[in-house]
């Protein structure tokens, strides 16, 4: 009986000894913990990375709509012309991150002298300086009937593109829901932000000859 005993307890101290070693082995007993601290690794590296992918964050507030106020990160509809009916994507001004200078510009279709504008914008301003940091953004309010309404400004954006032979945003404002909290007489209306989206210069009328020297200032800043 004592022997019995004897051999049974130096058994449990076998046994004993080897759960020791076998814990003491990495990525065994802890399987499912090494997975969960993986998993957590993979997490945060993912989150890692977008941290260190993120651009330039945009201005805060306050926001306004006067000479040198910074605009809000406004949305309007990316004109898409797939060759049917147009279709709109949300275009904002938080796009725009990382330009020396943004012109917005807002044209309606019943307005001559957006039309005329219209039509030097591609070669004479924004061609020059495009390859410097220098973005437009074109918006419209209307099509050349005063329609106002989402798909009749969608459509009116696409032919007006195709008209100007325009390669920078061109959008739509449907209902005039953005604009107008910037349009005070009437279009075109011009206004050229920084890189920080503060206004620094805002005229309701066509370009002035003097948009250019505002433009190469704001490039070399």
């Amino acid at each position: 009986m004592e022997i019995a005993m004897g051999v049974k307890a130096v058994q449990t101290a076998l046994i004993s000894l080897l759960c020791l070693v076998f814990l003491a082995v990495p990525g065994c007993a802890w399987e499912g913990g090494t997975n969960q601290q993986e998993d957590a690794g993979d997490g945060g590296g993912d989150a890692f990375d977008a941290g260190t992918d993120e651009g330039p964050v945009y201005p805060p507030g306050p926001y306004g709509t006067d000479f040198q106020d910074t605009v809000e990160n406004f949305t309007v509809l990316e004109c898409l012309c797939p060759g049917g009916p147009a279709q709109g994507k949300n275009l904002s001004m938080e796009d725009f991150l990382g330009a020396k200078a943004t012109l917005v510009t807002v044209h309606s279709g019943t307005c001559t002298y957006c039309k005329q504008q219209a039509s030097t914008m591609e070669d004479g301003l924004y061609a020059p300086y495009k390859d410097r940091g220098f973005k437009i953004l074109l918006v419209l309010v209307g099509d050349d009937r005063g329609n106002t309404d989402r798909q009749s400004v969608l459509d009116y954006c696409c032919e007006y593109a195709e008209q100007y032979n325009t390669t920078f945003a061109v959008a739509a404002d449907p209902e005039v829901e953005v604009m107008r909290n910037y349009i005070v007489q009437g279009t075109p209306l011009n206004m050229l932000l920084d890189d920080e989206f503060v206004i620094r210069y805002k005229v309701e009328a066509n370009l002035p000859e003097t948009l250019e020297g505002n433009v190469e200032a704001l490039l070399g800043e």
